[in-house]
């Protein structure tokens, strides 16, 4: 496997996993619109301090997506993405993995942090099963998220991992 940036065509090629308002808003957030349009879709995909990427197999077959920030004084993962004919295989914690490694490389002493939809099980327990714990919510409180952090010690255990099974490939 190998983690790349993520080019415009990959990004764009995402809108085509969400089939109504809620999935797309459960993945990336508010602020997508519904159905999705090219230049909106990317400006939204596409903010200020965030850098995409993509998890590729060894055919170069789009197998995850996910962006790395910086948000909150923390390395902030965000809009992470298993596509469907991957799932089950826990290549999120691959990915996430790669993305810490990656994050690692532009802020070595940071925590990392992300947020989910507390009814997003799936993604909860993979978080959970890498360590992320629950931590209070910087700004105002969102009853349907939770905000969580990974210390900056398990972050660089788990990147350490990600050098077994995933190639960075010019990430930074």
């Amino acid at each position: 496997m190998q983690l790349l940036r993520a080019t415009t065509e990959q990004q764009w090629s995402l809108a085509e996993q969400f089939n109504d308002v809620a999935a797309l808003t459960q993945w990336g957030g508010e602020g997508f619109r519904f159905p999705q349009r090219h230049t909106e879709f990317l400006q939204q995909l596409q903010l200020p301090d965030t850098q995409s990427y993509v998890l590729l197999d060894e055919r170069k077959n789009l197998m995850a997506f996910g962006q790395i920030c910086d948000r909150f004084g923390r390395l902030h993962l965000a809009r992470l993405l298993v596509l469907p004919d991957y799932r089950g295989q826990r290549l999120s914690g691959q990915l996430i993995c790669a993305l810490l490694a990656a994050g690692l490389q532009l802020w070595p002493e940071r925590q990392a942090s992300l947020y989910v939809f507390r009814n997003n099980q799936p993604a909860l327990r993979s978080y959970l099963r890498l360590g992320f714990t629950e931590t209070r919510q910087p700004g105002a409180y969102r009853a349907d998220l939770m905000f969580m952090t990974l210390s900056n010690s398990a972050c660089l255990l788990l990147a350490a991992k990600a050098a077994s099974a995933v190639t960075l490939a010019g990430v930074i």
